[in-house]
């Protein structure tokens, strides 16, 4: 489907087909996609944990207020900031093989790590500004994931994410990786209805000044 079809027919799934069940390849056609999404420096921040099986994706609904949609769902994907994205070894891994295949030239590489380096040591000084940071980078990541996701047929809702401190120990989530949303995929069985009221661009867009 074309852009303006996609970005309309992409609703919050309320409720999923129960018995729908993805599979590895079809999130592999989706992240093939959502991994295009942009990145400061392209150190793509974001990292996915992608919950299929049926007992573990009970846990998750467990820690977050029983809700039903995460039962009914193909998968609850838990959608990860990385704080070693500001590392500059996760730069040189990123950048390293462009210089190597010379899609970048020596010089273009030394200016780069250096703005890199300058960004990484601005952010650590502030761990405020570095979960800013991932989070900004992560929710771009997301909305490519759900657009993703719909353009290859399947539905999703972002929601909140809770008791993220018992939801890392229960799925051994290692610390760098910090849960900023969780989204329920599959089929929806929700009746199509009108979108909810948006504001009319005037009223939240602005030229120049306000």
């Amino acid at each position: 489907m074309d852009f303006e079809h996609l970005a309309t027919a992409r609703h919050s799934a309320v409720n999923f087909e129960k018995d729908f069940k993805m599979t590895e390849a079809d999130f592999e056609k989706i992240f093939n996609l959502t991994k295009t999404a942009p990145s400061a420096y392209n150190l793509q921040f974001t990292n996915y944990l992608v919950v299929m099986d049926d007992d573990k994706k009970e846990r998750v609904r467990a820690l977050n207020y029983e809700q039903y949609k995460i039962h009914s769902a193909s998968a609850a994907v838990i959608v990860m900031g990385n704080r070693q994205g500001i590392e500059m070894e996760n730069a040189e891994k990123i950048y390293g093989p462009m210089k190597m295949l010379k899609m970048m030239d020596e010089h273009t590489y030394d200016m780069t790590m250096d703005l890199i380096r300058g960004y990484s040591e601005g952010l650590k000084t502030n761990n405020t500004l570095v979960r800013e940071e991932i989070i900004r980078n992560s929710g771009l990541h997301a909305m490519l994931f759900m657009l993703a996701a719909k353009h290859y047929g399947f539905d999703t809702c972002p929601m909140h994410i809770h008791n993220v401190a018992d939801l890392k120990k229960e799925f051994n989530i290692p610390d760098h990786l910090e849960p900023i949303m969780l989204i329920t995929i599959g089929k929806s069985v929700d009746k199509i209805r009108p979108r909810g009221y948006r504001k009319p661009v005037g009223e939240f867009v602005q030229f120049n000044s306000f």
